[in-house]
């Protein structure tokens, strides 16, 4: 214990539960991309990237709370009465969500593939059936519908799938499934090749 001004104050220097948390979270982000990267193969969602904004949000928040929650803890450096303690947290606060945000990206970023695999293992919501129309641009495969939202094309990560005489305009008939985490996930394709 130190005593800043004559009172007794907590050192400040152990972790809370909280940053031992953020600090596993961290840790674990590089293996769940590494064990989860495949995911596109397997599971692909109708969106290029469906739960990163939610994961920047979440991850930066958790991550500036935990921050100030450690450093309310720390021995103030100011004399009783000085300042006001509204003032203090919100520097803290802000000081905290401005060291969060790129741990928040970095996060969100990694944990990506994590979160679309847990959507498609885990979701049992209702099949539909949808059509798109095989193009290829440049040398990728895509499907492209006209139903899906700010021009997105699904591209085709393994075009040694695709059946022999496919061409573009031809037809792709698609099992779609709501998942746990609310994006919607290609469950199997089937390609009807033109003569």
């Amino acid at each position: 214990m130190v005593k800043p001004f004559g009172k007794s104050a907590h050192h400040g220097r152990t972790l809370t539960k909280g940053l031992r948390f953020t600090i596993a979270l961290w840790v674990a982000a590089l293996p769940a991309y590494v064990l989860c990267r495949h995911v596109d193969r397997t599971a692909p969602t109708l969106s290029a990237s469906p739960f990163f904004g939610p994961a920047l949000l979440g991850f930066t928040l958790l991550f500036a709370v935990t921050m100030a929650l450690w450093l309310k803890r720390r021995p103030s450096p100011r004399a009783p009465g000085t300042s006001s303690r509204t003032g203090l947290f919100l520097s803290r606060f802000f000081l905290s969500l401005l060291l969060a945000l790129p741990a928040g990206l970095f996060c969100a970023f990694l944990y990506e593939p994590a979160f679309k695999l847990m959507n498609a293992q885990a979701g049992l919501g209702p099949r539909s059936v949808e059509y798109a129309i095989v193009d290829k641009v440049q040398s990728d495969w895509v499907l492209d519908s006209p139903y899906w939202k700010n021009d997105f094309r699904w591209v085709i990560q393994d075009s040694s799938t695709l059946p022999e005489g496919i061409k573009p305009g031809c037809l792709a008939k698609m099992t779609i499934r709501s998942g746990l985490l609310g994006a919607r996930w290609i469950q199997s394709i089937e390609y009807t090749v033109l003569k």
